[in-house]
């Protein structure tokens, strides 16, 4: 279904200004209060405030008069160089202008306003323009951006214990995983703000939590669950003031109700949005709400009246720059089009998906988010270590109170009991006994000093590998997450397509899907078969059995292997100079490189050329070449293969894709066997790729 509504929280007036939820009379009285004021007032910087404070007041109830204030502000503020009224000002502007849908310049005012922010040395607020800056990236397809901007807020609300900014923060992150499909970490993070909620009783953010954890559960079909989180939500709806809000919550509730298949409730709270949407009309929920009401037919079957809905707002998605919602926008009317079998329109709509999800470059987030995860069980570990050592220097301080105390207690007793000489000899003793106490004592604590710098060692070896480890992490979950997802998903498509359309077997249509189908098919299994080799060389569980290898009987097997591929594009493979040169290695692995750098080159050669497989030997190794005359490679691409922290994800010259994973395998499997793996490559001139293997002595 398309998607609903903004996922983020954005920190305006509940953060940055003194702005609480008055009704309109209320409000209005301060207004009118302030204008008074400020007819008679001399002093410009207070002129400036009461200006920001009467736009502020205006913000819920009329963002016209708002928008005129704020600008009187700003303008003033100028002509006498009062930063902190200038940041005030442009931060209302964004405000407004995000209300109206005018992203960009939204985000122009706000980073004016981080600007002069910066220059004041105010973090708090520092915290508030980077949140909401987040929050107006997300909008677009920067969405790796938006998602720096949240861990400096973040970052600098933890270093405050700002606990208001950390709970908004921590909704935007999980908006982020959720996005991601990545729902168990949106659930965590949306459960960390609900829990700063609950702690700070702001019962207006505690409601729009519970609707995010259970719009997660919905997601991940937990339905109980979910109907609880509402039910606490509507308890607290009446809590939430800003108009703004309250439309989204409602639009929520409907997007509840279409997925738990209930329409009538649905359109309850459809309407709900809309009439107060009607009185405040902001395009944003305009368009939000103009996708529940397709989704709503798409759900009743009418399918060419949801289709014109759909059309309309991408029309003013579009308009208004939004492009988050683009993608399941596309993927709706895909459904649509196959419901009506039309299923070469569902094609395309799922390829326009996509493409906006290529956009918003998944795997570019997945490497930061990674990172961040990284920071945070990094700062978890520290924080657990100080606590540590700290309960462990309170046990010391206690052992020696208790210590000191007993020592009082014997000495009050033996005053009492024994005479002159007896107490002085005690407290011969006693001194003694205390010198090696305190001696212990130091030993102890150096001990635990020389422990607590072992396990900082120890942390900063682990914080190594775990940088190690998280970037194998990154490129196997970009290829689980995206590459290898992909061929399942245009499978699905096109047998779903297939399926529902049977008259499609006798179309022209059916031999290009069935092509289609192949292609992707054979491309997911090469990728399954590199990823499983992939894992089993990172677990170490791949087996290493050298043996004496005719190099000719391989180069030839996996010649003809790809013969029918090679004669698809009219490439001839040769095999030059054939001989029978042996070598020292593992056949599975040497196969499985000669596999793979052939495939490359077939590939990425021109239609109607060669390649040339050869080899020779040079001292103690045999050198193995594989030759095409296809696109090469730049420089800079040269040096970014065989890295596992560089995706390179170049198309071959009949639009075949690939991931890299290959040539990485190849290195690590060259390597196991003491070789090296290299290239060659000029642009528009092909690529030589050369591996070395030691040559097996009779």
């Amino acid at each position: 279904m398309g998607k609903k509504s903004s996922e983020f929280f954005i920190l305006f007036f509940t953060f940055l200004f003194l702005h609480s939820g008055f009704v309109l009379g209320q409000n209005q009285h301060k207004i009118d209060s302030i204008k008074v004021i400020n007819l008679v007032e001399t002093n410009n910087e207070t002129i400036v405030n009461n200006y920001n404070s009467i736009a502020d007041l205006f913000a819920l109830t009329d963002v016209d008069s708002a928008f005129l204030y704020a600008n009187k502000a700003l303008e003033l503020a100028k002509q006498i160089k009062f930063k902190e009224g200038e940041a005030k000002a442009y931060f209302l502007l964004a405000y407004y202008y995000d209300q109206t849908g005018e992203f960009i310049k939204a985000i122009d005012n706000l980073e004016k306003a981080s600007n002069n922010i910066i220059e004041m040395g105010d973090l708090i607020h520092l915290a508030g323009c980077y949140n909401n800056l987040g929050v107006l990236y997300s909008y677009g397809i920067n969405k790796k951006k938006s998602l720096e901007y949240f861990i400096k807020s973040l970052n600098i609300s933890e270093k405050l214990n700002e606990t208001y900014a950390q709970s908004q923060v921590y909704g935007n992150i999980a908006a982020i995983y959720k996005n991601l499909k990545e729902y168990s970490s949106s659930l965590k993070y949306y459960n960390k703000s609900l829990a700063v909620g609950l702690k700070l009783e702001n019962l207006e953010n505690i409601a729009l939590s519970y609707i995010d954890v259970g719009k997660i559960n919905v997601k991940l079909q937990r339905y109980d669950n979910a109907l609880d989180n509402f039910i606490s939500a509507k308890k607290l709806i009446s809590e939430i003031k800003d108009k703004y809000r309250l439309t989204q919550t409602y639009i929520d509730f409907a997007n509840y109700y279409i997925d738990t298949n209930q329409p009538d409730s649905a359109k309850v709270y459809i309407n709900l949005a809309k009439n107060i949407n009607d009185s405040i009309n902001y395009p944003r929920l305009k368009t939000d709400i103009i996708c529940l009401k397709a989704d709503l037919l798409l759900n009743e079957k009418k399918y060419e009246d949801c289709l014109n809905l759909y059309d309309q707002a991408i029309g003013l998605y579009k308009q208004l720059q939004i492009h988050d919602a683009l993608n399941e926008l596309y993927l709706s009317k895909a459904k649509a089009f196959s419901e009506l079998g039309k299923s070469v329109e569902a094609y395309k709509f799922i390829q326009m998906a996509n493409e906006i999800d290529e956009s918003f470059k998944p795997n570019e987030i997945v490497k930061l988010l990674g990172k961040f995860e990284l920071e945070e069980a990094s700062k978890e570990e520290r924080t657990r270590l100080l606590i540590e050592q700290e309960l462990v220097n309170q046990k010391n301080q206690n052992d020696i109170i208790h210590i000191r105390y007993n020592l009082q207690i014997a000495i009050f007793s033996i005053v009492l009991l024994v005479i002159l000489i007896a107490i002085v000899l005690y407290f011969y003793v006693s001194k003694r006994k205390h010198n090696a106490q305190l001696e212990l004592n130091y030993k102890t604590i150096d001990n635990q000093k020389y422990l607590l710098e072992e396990n900082f060692k120890k942390l900063e070896i682990n914080q190594k590998k775990l940088i190690e480890l998280n970037a194998t992490k990154d490129k196997f979950f970009s290829i689980i997450a995206h590459d290898l997802k992909n061929p399942f998903n245009v499978l699905i498509g096109l047998s779903d397509i297939m399926i529902r359309n049977p008259e499609i077997r006798n179309s022209h249509d059916f031999e290009q899907l069935i092509d289609g189908m192949f292609q992707t098919a054979t491309s997911g299994y090469n990728l399954l078969e590199n990823l499983l080799e992939w894992a089993r060389a990172q677990t170490g569980s791949i087996e290493f059995n050298p043996d004496s290898l005719v190099l000719n009987e391989i180069l030839t097997l996996n010649a003809s292997f790809f013969e029918e591929t090679a004669k698809a594009k009219g490439i001839n493979i040769c095999i030059e100079n054939p001989s029978k040169e042996r070598v020292l290695a593992d056949y599975n692995m040497v196969n499985c490189i000669v596999r793979n750098l052939i495939n490359n080159a077939i590939k990425f050669s021109y239609q109607k050329s060669k390649i040339e497989v050869s080899t020779h030997q040079e001292n103690e190794f045999c050198i193995i070449t594989v030759q095409d005359y296809g696109v090469g490679m730049s420089i800079d691409t040269v040096n970014k293969l065989f890295k596992i922290e560089n995706t390179i994800q170049k198309v071959g010259t009949a639009d075949e894709r690939g991931t890299g994973l290959g040539l990485i395998l190849c290195k690590e499997f060259v390597e196991i066997n003491g070789g090296k793996i290299w290239v060659e490559s000029k642009e528009g001139e092909g690529s030589q790729f050369y591996f070395s293997l030691p040559a097996y002595k009779s």
